[in-house]
């Protein structure tokens, strides 16, 4: 389910057996490194957009959580907590952070939640075919890793 009224509407009906929330984390800046920032984020979305393709009616896809590329994960890691206990608050026992920003990783531990760094791949000098290939075996391997966990719960 997406972060939109049609979708929601259906998650207040069928809430307690949606259990798992994704939230992209995006880092924005508009200095050198714009291009791959953008691009990172356009992957992310792509994932996750897939990703809630696959398991609609069981996760809900929540807006991307963009923070400024400067203040690094350490300083958005207090909103990710209220995001966090907010989100457990409401009944989601997993949590999965997906980000291609190597620095959430650090943050692993403070979190009860799953940080998925997905490396960006830069998609926009490639056929579709080739898009769509790696698109898939990454969402692959992210189906995998959710799977795993609601079977450890």
């Amino acid at each position: 389910m997406r972060w939109r009224a049609k979708d929601m509407e259906l998650y207040q009906q069928e809430r307690y057996f949606i259990d798992t929330a994704v939230l992209p984390l995006v880092p924005v800046s508009f200095g050198d490194h714009i291009r791959q920032l953008a691009s990172g984020y356009e992957w992310i979305q792509m994932i996750a957009g897939c990703l809630e393709s696959q398991f609609k009616g069981r996760i809900v896809l929540l807006p991307a959580f963009p923070y400024l590329q400067q203040t690094i994960p350490d300083s958005a890691g207090p909103a990710i907590k209220s995001w966090e206990a907010e989100l457990t608050e409401s009944g989601f026992r997993h949590i999965f952070y997906l980000t291609s920003d190597p620095g959430w990783q650090r943050l692993q531990a403070e979190l009860n939640g799953n940080v998925v760094w997905l490396p960006a791949v830069p998609l926009e000098h490639m056929e579709q075919k080739q898009q769509d290939a790696i698109v898939d075996e990454q969402v692959k391997q992210l189906i995998s890793i959710i799977v795993r966990s609601w079977g450890e719960n």
